[in-house]
């Protein structure tokens, strides 16, 4: 595939049943390589990572959704100088990790976990210095 990581190496993400892997290769592109435990699915996507956020969102979706394992899963940028707090789907709070912070961008990435096959608005709290703000990402097709 020829997407060696740069400097900055691979991140692993652990979930339930699969393992998750997150790098920036040196040709500029961002990847992620899913693996399910029990060898039913992988699959590795690489893309430019140039995924801009809709309207006034402060945020888009750099991989998904998708499934993975019984679990759904997307992958988010959040600009520059935000941080994710707490996500929200069908109004459940959600688990979700930070995966890294991009270079020489500064976006976020945050690797979260759905219960099922999207259909429905996405809310994440995020935290810019003092102030938290419910930014919205519509799931779906």
């Amino acid at each position: 595939m020829g997407e060696t990581p740069t400097a900055a190496g691979v991140t692993r993400i652990v979930l339930p049943g699969a393992t998750s892997f997150f790098w920036e290769s040196v040709k500029g592109h961002i990847c992620l390589g899913e693996f399910e435990l029990s060898g039913q699915m992988q699959a590795i996507k690489c893309g430019k990572g140039k995924v801009k956020p809709k309207g006034t969102s402060k945020l888009a979706a750099l991989f998904g959704p998708g499934m993975l394992g019984s679990k759904a899963r997307v992958v988010l940028v959040a600009e520059p100088g935000l941080q994710v707090v707490s996500v929200d789907y069908r109004k459940q709070r959600m688990d979700w990790t930070f995966i890294r912070t991009l270079s020489p961008s500064g976006r976020g990435v945050y690797y979260v976990t759905l219960p099922d096959w999207p259909e429905d608005w996405l809310n994440v709290t995020l935290i810019s210095g003092q102030q938290q703000n419910v930014d919205r990402i519509w799931l779906g097709w």
